[in-house]
């Protein structure tokens, strides 16, 4: 295999593969890139067996062939070279040499045929995103997966189609966020799909996500579930697992609206959050007509007090909350308000933005 190529392109594609690869797992293979020359374009794939990607790039190819290569040192080296044509070419016994310029690297690989092979998935998408709209769900939603390992089925978010609109839900038994918007289906009229997306791969799909304006197909083989755009895919292995039926959490009596600014809730409840308890995060919100307070008391750190003004005119409601788990919520929405919708301080709080009834996050109250 011998290649010529861009700097930027092939930093690109290594880039691109680093947070999949294990970098120190019982197979040294997978902590490897496999990068593949034909015609005129060069394939690097990597895999951790649960979730692959693959990318097809420019390329000069003087031979075809394939390498598997380091993928952390191979990004570390390509990221430190001039932004000049890099010649790639196999050697024998494995080994590559790199050369940039007046730069030279002679790197030892494995053999390629012992590269795993990628997951098999299905081309003909069943849905399709907008890459803004696909961005924008993920992004709203991620916060909320469980990072506990042990309920596997909150270790991703929960794909639900509904006729042309599409729900995207992650809860980790705590709080729950969730978002609908309009998709184009290829399934059949009265057939509704449902799937786990896995966090890892979400993980891996935010970042191919640069482009807004590209489209996104989702497809589902198997056990194996795939994200395909223009020439990039990510495939993964779908999580098996009931996901809680969420629709039954979600609050239809929360009468009592606060209306803040973002901006200036943000501000506030971080500095009052420097002071909560290291492993509850919480905050006591004391809401009375007009006014926001909000306080952190912990025995050993001191105490912190904020106050702001709030649009409600309601009965004086106190209630305890995660501060994480607001600001979670608060850095990822647009606009400039907000609004808290709450019951009392033993009912969930609804938080809401206006002109968008579609995106919701719901937090449960801690006791005070």
């Amino acid at each position: 295999m011998e290649v010529r190529i861009s700097r930027d392109v092939l930093l690109n594609g290594v880039q691109r593969v680093q947070g999949i690869v294990e970098p120190k797992g019982a197979m040294p293979i997978l902590s490897h890139l496999h990068l593949s020359a034909e015609k005129d374009a060069i394939s690097i794939r990597a895999t951790d067996l649960e979730v692959g990607t693959l990318g097809h790039y420019a390329a000069n190819v003087i031979a075809t062939g394939a390498v598997t290569l380091n993928a952390r040192k191979i990004f570390d080296i390509v990221r430190e070279l001039p932004n000049e044509e890099i010649h790639l070419k196999k050697e024998d016994n494995n080994w590559v040499t790199v050369k940039c310029g007046k730069s030279k690297f002679r790197l030892p690989g494995l053999p390629p045929d012992d590269f795993p092979p990628l997951l098999e998935y299905s081309e003909k998408p069943l849905l399709e995103f907008d890459g803004k709209i696909l961005r924008e769900m993920v992004r709203k939603t991620f916060f909320a997966i469980s990072p506990d390992e042990t309920r596997q089925a909150l270790n991703g978010l929960l794909l639900e189609s509904e006729g042309d609109s599409v729900n995207l839900v992650g809860t980790d038994g705590h709080r729950l966020a969730m978002i609908s918007r309009p998709t184009k289906s290829n399934v059949a009229k009265g057939e509704s799909l449902s799937f786990l997306l896995p966090k890892k791969a979400l993980s891996e799909l935010l970042k191919l996500m640069e482009d807004e304006d590209a489209t996104f197909g989702f497809s589902a083989q198997d056990n194996h579930l795939a994200f395909i755009c223009d020439k990039q895919v990510i495939v993964s292995r779908k999580i098996d697992g009931k996901f809680p039926n969420y629709r039954q959490v979600i609050p239809k009596e929360n009468n009592l609206k606060v209306k803040a600014s973002k901006d200036d809730l943000t501000c506030a409840l971080k500095r009052v959050a420097l002071l909560a308890d290291e492993k509850s995060k919480m905050v006591r919100f004391e809401i009375r007509k007009g006014n926001l307070t909000m306080i952190s008391d912990n025995t050993d750190l001191g105490t912190a007090v904020e106050e702001m003004p709030i649009e409600y005119e309601g009965e004086d409601v106190l209630v305890g909350l995660n501060a994480r788990y607001v600001l979670d919520f608060l850095n990822v929405v647009e606009g400039d308000s907000v609004t808290l919708n709450l019951k009392d301080q033993n009912h969930s709080c609804l938080f809401t933005v206006a002109d968008d009834d579609q995106y919701k996050t719901i937090v449960m109250p801690m006791r005070l």
